[in-house]
């Protein structure tokens, strides 16, 4: 017999915000991995011994991950979910009393403390202490850029001879349109056959932002170069950095920093690295040599120095091989983060900003990776 809907509602409820969190969902298994207290610990600092009690600093540290984990792209957005998402309420620590925040709250916390207290970054390096202790990290390294898109338009450049202010420069845009087209959110900009460069132009939205491109003959977008270090056992993220672009400099100058300070944060030695042929420059290979890294790139044709020689030979061998093998784990990395955690497109404007997000995205993936290789807690 075909059932019927009862749309009687009832009474009253026993509801346990626990039951409706599934023992496979992510959320439960990277839950015990992050310690509350700690970023407690952190945040004491950075909050005044006087006033009204704050919202928990734990909780919007919560927040924004489980928003990032399930692609939310925005803080009204976020808001939202925390309004009638019960498995994101378990993961902050919100009780069904309890009102979401405001969509401000985030913007503001940031603003006044966060931005440049560097706990984003601490957090992840905390991953991957953890991930050390457990012996879950390789020597074996994998290096490699990716670029994303940054918070603002092609319309925002503006040449730099001629720097206006804010105000000035709308003005004389609208004085460009006809008074039927004119739209002062979103007004019409034509740049065609306009020659435009990094030299000669500069985003008034974020102005550390730069045109971008691979130069593969794609058209050039506005972003950031973003590097990260991975090793090759699990897939753990050692180190992340955001550059602004400056062409193949900023993915070799960048993997460079990461190579440097991952050994001075974590006492732990990288023995090899492996990159694609972005990385065959001789300024790059040289470095790594001097560090007594191996360097497992990807060759070219063009080079003819002996530190290309040399790498080349390299390419003979079976641990090259396995690097360039697992390479490729590092552009899944990207590829996830884009795809499922909104990282297609930064959120914030400035590097030091983005920075920051960059980190937190970091800080997903690699909870995301430890909660597959730790035993589930008691």
């Amino acid at each position: 017999m075909m059932g019927t809907a009862d749309p009687q509602p009832s009474m009253f409820y026993h509801i346990n915000l626990e039951q409706f969190v599934t023992v496979a969902h992510p959320m439960r298994k990277i839950r015990p991995l992050i310690d509350a207290e700690r970023i407690r610990q952190l945040c004491e600092p950075l909050y005044a011994e006087t006033g009204r009690p704050s919202i928990p600093p734990e909780q919007l540290f919560l927040a924004l991950l489980g928003g990032y984990l399930l692609g939310v792209t925005s803080e009204r957005a976020l808001v939202r979910e925390l309004t009638g998402n019960l498995v994101l309420r378990w993961f902050v620590g919100l009780d069904l009393d309890t009102d979401p925040w405001d969509h401000s709250t985030f913007s503001q916390n940031r603003k006044r403390r966060f931005t440049e207290s560097g706990l984003l970054e601490q957090l992840f390096d905390e991953t991957v202490a953890l991930a050390i202790k457990q012996k879950l990290v390789s020597q074996h390294t994998t290096l490699d850029g990716t670029l994303v898109q940054a918070n603002a338009s092609h319309k925002s450049f503006v040449p730099i001879e001629v720097f206006l202010q804010p105000e000035d420069y709308k003005k004389r845009i609208r004085s460009l349109d006809s008074p039927a087209e004119q739209d002062p959110g979103n007004p019409t900009i034509t740049f065609r056959g306009e020659r435009r460069s990094n030299q000669t132009h500069v985003s008034m939205t974020d102005p550390d932002a730069k045109l971008a491109n691979k130069g593969n003959g794609t058209a050039a977008m506005v972003g950031y170069t973003v590097n990260g270090l991975m090793e090759n056992r699990h897939r753990l993220l050692l180190g992340i950095n955001v550059e602004s672009f400056r062409g193949p400099a900023s993915e070799t100058d960048g993997g460079r920093t990461l190579i440097d300070r991952f050994p001075r944060t974590h006492r732990q030695r990288i023995q090899t690295v492996g990159a694609d042929k972005g990385y065959f420059a001789q300024s790059f290979l040289t470095a790594l040599f001097r560090r007594r890294i191996t360097p497992h790139i990807a060759t070219k044709a063009t080079g003819q120095e002996a530190v290309h020689q040399r790498v080349r030979r390299l390419g003979q061998t079976v641990g090259y091989r396995l690097s360039q093998r697992a390479r490729k784990k590092i552009e899944e990395l990207w590829g996830e983060a884009k795809c499922w955690h909104g990282f297609r497109r930064f959120r914030r404007r400035g590097l030091l900003q983005v920075r920051d997000e960059a980190y937190l995205m970091g800080w997903l993936l690699n909870l995301k990776r430890l909660a597959k290789r730790l035993p589930a807690p008691a």
